[in-house]
């Protein structure tokens, strides 16, 4: 039993030691600025925006996630990247080289579909994926300026056959800004797969 004991409290010693040393570094790294709950629930609602905009086809709520100059740096690949207005981030993914012509009294480029239209998605066939955001991670730099990663992975349920394709991961990479209050991203990178 004395045994146990020794062995306990050497544990417990341990372990107060690490989480101090784990304090103090985390002391020394954080940000001077201290963010309040509505930045907390502001961040959130603009990421949440986004997310929710797509699931829902809701131009409305995804607009609510972005401020009207934003871009979004697309990288389908390591090594390749373009920026598009956030804006075109919600339209159908374009046409691949040499597919089929757009069906006459398709939406333009950028604009939303009619619902109910046929889409093509990233795996080819018509199948509406589900974004599944996967964790995210926020850092505040000042009261009007934040960070924020995150991970996702798509998936495509196939309701005729039930199956599912889970398409590649990514992650996003945001910079958010708050204006009068709100906050919204103003620029975000979307990765597909690994860096």
């Amino acid at each position: 039993m004395k045994k146990y004991f020794v062995g306990m409290v050497g544990v417990a010693l341990i372990v107060a030691g690490g989480a101090s040393g784990q304090g103090a570094t985390a002391k020394a790294e954080a940000p001077g600025y201290k963010p309040t709950v509505e930045d907390w629930v502001g961040v959130n609602e603009a990421v949440d925006n986004y997310t929710l905009g797509l699931e829902l086809h809701d131009a409305a709520r995804f607009d609510k996630a972005f401020w009207p100059e934003a871009n979004v740096i697309a990288q389908p690949e390591p090594g390749k990247s373009f920026a598009i207005p956030y804006k075109l981030a919600f339209a159908p993914p374009p046409m691949p080289p040499g597919g089929a012509p757009m069906p006459p009294g398709a939406p333009p480029p950028g604009a939303m579909p009619p619902p109910g239209a046929p889409m093509h998605n990233a795996i080819g066939n018509d199948i509406p994926p589900w974004h599944l955001p996967l964790s995210h991670h926020f850092e505040f730099q000042s009261a009007n300026r934040a960070t924020h990663y995150g991970y996702f992975v798509s998936v495509y349920p196939d309701m005729k056959t039930k199956t599912s394709t889970v398409g590649l991961p990514g992650h996003y990479d945001d910079v958010l800004e708050k204006r009068d209050g709100e906050w919204r991203i103003l620029q975000r990178t979307t990765a597909i797969g690994a860096k």
